[in-house]
């Protein structure tokens, strides 16, 4: 008798088909590709930056510079949407809260976050290169943090699970809205390709910067709301938003200051490295949820 479909499941759950027990093991040698080459996260990011760089040849060979948004939208959005999907494989969490509150912390929350981390960084930051830098994790985190506090408090989301993908959505459309403008101010004689290269690396970097930076607050916070079932402050929030700030600050001012000695400036990767722990750690406990046994039907003799 076929196997009737299991409803609770969506197409885009991660998925592990059942081994059969009878089954026994495959003994030939097999060359098998390394596992992220097979991963569905991989392979949005590779087909974001081909398109990337289609739009740039397409503009760059056809003179056609209405397509450039889109080489610089597909580049910039490629990193961010890569590591949402593979910590949705891992946790399941983008179904843990309304797909329109989703979009809305994307779309909105983004945004504000950006203006206000904008305007902040223009009023307190004088020179980029200028030991001033080091005040812009202490601007634009907490800036990432308003609209994530506003869905708190307002009770759209409460839980530990759908906190961290809101405020994973919240960074994902800062970091892209943020790239983009950096492209489009790096642009010099209609060079695409320059601009591309920039959204290359912040491609490369942004995951494992803006997005894991508020993904780790949130999960430190919306671990203790959840808990208490109402917003507080604690020190172990105010600990883990410090150090949050710090890495932040440290991650721009090892990319931008002059005075830095060169070798110095590989502390960059120890940066990334770092806050990509804290979140993995923080988001230990999000593992992907047990959907009950379907109920087993016996057909009458």
């Amino acid at each position: 008798m076929a196997r009737k479909p299991d409803d609770h499941r969506s197409e885009w759950e991660p998925r592990r088909p059942p081994r059969p027990a009878s089954a026994a093991p495959d003994e030939s040698p097999r060359r098998r590709r390394p596992s992220f080459l097979r991963s569905r996260w991989f392979h949005v990011w590779l087909l974001m930056l081909l398109l990337s760089l289609a739009f740039a040849l397409v503009a760059k060979g056809t003179g056609n510079v209405a397509v450039v948004p889109a080489s610089f939208f597909y580049g910039a959005a490629a990193g961010p949407v890569a590591l949402l999907v593979a910590t949705h494989h891992r946790t399941g969490i983008a179904t843990s809260a309304p797909a329109l509150t989703l979009m809305g912390a994307g779309l909105f929350g983004g945004g504000v976050a950006l203006l206000l981390g904008g305007f902040y960084d223009a009023l307190l930051i004088g020179v980029d290169d200028s030991v001033e830098i080091l005040r812009v994790g202490f601007i634009e985190e907490p800036a990432k943090l308003v609209p994530v506090l506003v869905m708190a408090l307002t009770g759209k989301v409460i839980s530990k699970r759908a906190g961290v993908m809101a405020g994973l959505m919240v960074a994902t459309g800062f970091a892209v809205l943020e790239s983009v403008s950096y492209a489009f101010s790096n642009m010099h004689h209609d060079n695409v390709f320059a601009a591309d290269g920039i959204l290359l690396m912040r491609g490369l970097t942004t995951p494992f910067s803006h997005l894991v930076w508020t993904g780790a607050i949130c999960a430190a916070a919306f671990a203790v709301w959840e808990r208490r079932g109402k917003v507080v402050v604690t020190p172990g929030i105010l600990g883990v938003f410090v150090l949050v700030c710090i890495l932040h600050s440290a991650n721009d001012g090892l990319l931008v200051m002059h005075d830095v000695p060169g070798v110095a400036h590989l502390l960059y990767l120890l940066v990334s490295v770092v806050s990509y722990v804290l979140y993995r750690r923080l988001t230990r406990d999000l593992t992907l949820p047990v959907l009950p046994a379907a109920p087993q039907t016996r057909t009458p003799a």
